[in-house]
């Protein structure tokens, strides 16, 4: 695989701290991919806008793949935010190029209380700009959030996912579900461990993945946000290993 990852994380970086900030970034607002996949069930302030960008590396087999991707996300109401995510893929097993974008409309019904979690719901699209797509293909996401520990903000999150593939191709799957169990602790006053076990359905027939994941996120200073993670496939035909850099700044 022909790319130098230290190049990419770079241009990650630049594309980031180059932009004027206005706004306080939060680590406790847990986002899907940062670096982590469930996300929990609040969004960022109303009138909030955030840049976020990933980069991951994929080994799967005797396949290297790397995943680059900047968001866009604004609160557009109260309890609600839109996000905007633009992918590009590098490696073996496919082509070098743009893949599917992603549009999303995001909706918190409630903040929790003692007995009650936290709920949201999640309404997306994948656009058919990848080399392999041929239709917009929704996705529909329900989210909670329940603290279970106040001393170190303990807390446990459940996202089920539910995906329509409207054409797929020959040996690919119509429907797909996904669920994800996560747990969020606070280490100090600016670091959060996150960790998650996660069950999807990939798009191939009969292929499920099953996927353990570790991760740190670190507030660098008020407006930014860095996360690191690592995840193991718990199957054959889940990745081997799946690593992950993540940051996102407040504007």
């Amino acid at each position: 695989m022909r790319i130098s990852l230290s190049l990419l994380v770079s241009c990650l970086a630049l594309s980031i701290w180059g932009l004027s900030p206005a706004q306080a970034a939060d680590h406790l607002n847990l986002e899907e991919g940062l670096p982590t996949e469930f996300e929990d069930a609040y969004p960022i302030p109303y009138k909030g806008l955030e840049v976020q960008s990933l980069l991951r590396y994929e080994r799967n087999g005797n396949e290297d793949r790397l995943l680059i991707e900047p968001r866009l996300e604004y609160g557009i109401a109260p309890n609600t935010q839109a996000r905007i995510s633009v992918p590009f893929s590098f490696g073996d097993g496919g082509e070098d190029n743009i893949e599917d974008v992603g549009v999303e409309l995001f909706y918190n019904f409630n903040t929790e209380s003692v007995s009650v979690p936290a709920f949201a719901i999640s309404v997306s699209a994948d656009l058919p700009t990848g080399p392999e797509s041929a239709s917009v293909d929704p996705t529909v996401r329900l989210l909670a959030t329940k603290t279970i520990g106040n001393a170190n903000m303990d807390r446990l999150h459940l996202n089920l996912g539910y995906s329509r593939n409207f054409a797929p191709q020959a040996g690919e799957r119509r429907d797909q579900f996904s669920a994800i169990l996560g747990y969020s602790r606070r280490i100090n006053s600016d670091t959060m461990l996150v960790s998650d076990l996660v069950f999807e359905q990939e798009k191939d027939a009969d292929t499920d993945a099953y996927l353990l994941e570790l991760g740190i996120r670190h507030q660098l200073d008020p407006l930014t946000v860095f996360s690191v993670g690592a995840g193991a496939g718990l199957t054959s035909d889940s990745p081997d290993v799946r690593v992950t850099l993540g940051i996102q700044r407040s504007l």
